[in-house]
């Protein structure tokens, strides 16, 4: 303990900034164990605590959301609230990407390349959020030909009562079939949702293998999208048909799926933390990833709002979530 207090006092000679900034790694470095602090070596470990920390906010809703409340979220006071959740969560991938992924990935092609300008990075990213867009309307299309054909059978169902409405003993069982409708489109919702989990193990497992620090911001950035995600998820799964605790048995599900693409994305890189793993597809491709998410799946929707107070609502949370993105990576730095 004395030479934790003697590191901090030694912090306190320089600038605000510097001294904060120290005052957190002193605080660090002295408090946590040696092989915690040695995870630039071993990325799966802090893929693992990653993971978990994003896992876990699959259940929160279950904690936060009441079920009478839960179709609130569509009007009043809860989707305002939903979207200024959204809007801060934009405003830290935003964050994540312009003030901390693309400067590292800038940085490190002026040391591989000299100073030359390429256009690999660039594809890179591009290549992120067009898979991304690829996979949406991949989901999409199957989404709505799984709907048409619940439809097709329940309008079957519908024309066999009217044809044995007569017939002594027959009991069509349409609320079953509406029942059946109503979980497959939680299904389906939870597929899209592992789906999309697994993408953002990728971005985990790729940023912890770059660095410790790099893997703590894209954590918190995932966070802060997957919170308000998980919320709307929880509310579609409640819709469907689905307990509260099925709910958050299937979010746990979709969170493993995220553990698995953390994983491949270690395992296709070799694990390593090498020039050549920092020089890799991964971090480009998550900047892209990144900007799919904040600016073609949340933001439209944003965008959307009538309301001017609602709007000045989003804007400051986007605003807020980008100040804190960049307050991080320089206490992070």
């Amino acid at each position: 303990m004395s030479a934790i207090s003697a590191n901090l006092y030694n912090c306190g000679s320089g600038t605000e900034n510097t001294t904060f900034s120290c005052l957190y790694q002193e605080i660090v470095f002295d408090l946590l164990p040696a092989w915690i602090m040695g995870t630039d070596g071993l990325p799966w470990v802090g893929v693992m605590i990653g993971s978990l920390l994003v896992g876990l906010s699959g259940i929160l809703p279950l904690i936060v959301i009441p079920l009478g409340e839960t179709d609130d979220l569509k009007q009043g006071d809860k989707a305002n609230f939903l979207k200024t959740l959204l809007s801060f969560a934009v405003g830290g991938l935003l964050g994540d990407v312009f003030l901390h992924s693309l400067p590292e990935i800038w940085a490190h092609d002026v040391n591989r390349n000299g100073g030359q300008p390429s256009m690999y990075t660039g594809l890179l990213i591009l290549t992120g959020l067009i898979v991304f867009v690829i996979t949406e309307k991949i989901f999409s299309v199957i989404m709505k030909f799984n709907e048409e054909a619940v439809d097709e059978a329940t309008n079957m169902l519908q024309n066999a009562e009217k044809i044995n409405n007569n017939i002594k003993g027959f009991e069509p069982d349409m609320q079953a079939e509406t029942e059946r409708k109503k979980h497959i489109t939680g299904y389906l919702n939870l597929v899209a949702n592992a789906i999309d989990n697994f993408t953002h193990g990728l971005s985990l497992g790729g940023a912890f293998l770059v660095s410790f620090r790099l893997g703590c911001l894209t954590t918190f950035a995932i966070l802060m999208h997957e919170v308000p995600h998980e919320v709307g998820d929880f509310a579609i799964l409640l819709k469907s048909g689905f307990t509260r605790c099925d709910a958050a048995l299937f979010q746990l599900f979709t969170a493993g799926v995220g553990l698995l693409g953390s994983l491949a994305s270690l395992v296709f890189s070799g694990a390593s933390n090498s020039m050549e793993a920092r020089a890799s597809w991964i971090l480009p491709f998550t900047a892209g990833t990144f900007l799919h998410i904040g600016l073609v799946t949340i933001l439209p929707d944003l965008l959307k709002e009538e309301d001017p107070k609602e709007s000045l609502k989003q804007i400051t949370a986007l605003l807020l979530g980008i100040f804190i993105m960049a307050c991080v990576t320089n206490v992070l730095e």
